[in-house]
């Protein structure tokens, strides 16, 4: 009996102990491993989403028609928070895994500050036409 118990405690020991639990292992990747790549669907979620910042970043303050139109498009489609629609701000920003209302904040922020530094630049160009000109002896006296 004593032999019988004995085995009986190293078979237990060796299955608790030495053998690998292949669950566990599957587990801790689904948690912890990322995503390698986005499906097509996200992928074109995302490239509609970078160009709707693009346009609101580059075109905003532009006075040419077609500027002033992809700027309001882009303005128009990252405030309107209805997000019924499959391609919609809201909608596409919780696919990608962004929050919505986060990136919007972020955005007006940058616009805020964007529209306060336009005001406060100078003109540099005519100081340093006058200098060449200077410089040049093109000056008359």
């Amino acid at each position: 009996m004593n032999q019988a118990t004995s085995r009986r405690m190293r078979e237990i020991r060796s299955f608790s102990v030495f053998e690998p639990d292949t669950l566990t292992s599957y587990q801790f990747s689904k948690v912890f491993r990322q995503k390698s790549h986005l499906g097509p669907e996200e992928r074109l979620m995302f490239a509609v989403l970078t160009d709707a910042i693009e346009c609101f970043q580059k075109y905003l303050g532009k006075h040419g028609r077609r500027c002033r139109t992809l700027f309001s498009n882009a303005e128009a489609w990252i405030t309107n928070t209805d997000a019924r629609e499959f391609y919609s701000f809201d909608h596409v920003c919780e696919v990608l895994g962004i929050n919505p209302s986060y990136l919007r904040f972020g955005l007006n922020q940058w616009r805020i500050e964007h529209e306060s530094n336009r005001g406060a630049r100078k003109r540099i160009r005519e100081a340093l036409r006058y200098q060449c000109r200077v410089k040049n002896n093109r000056v008359s006296i």
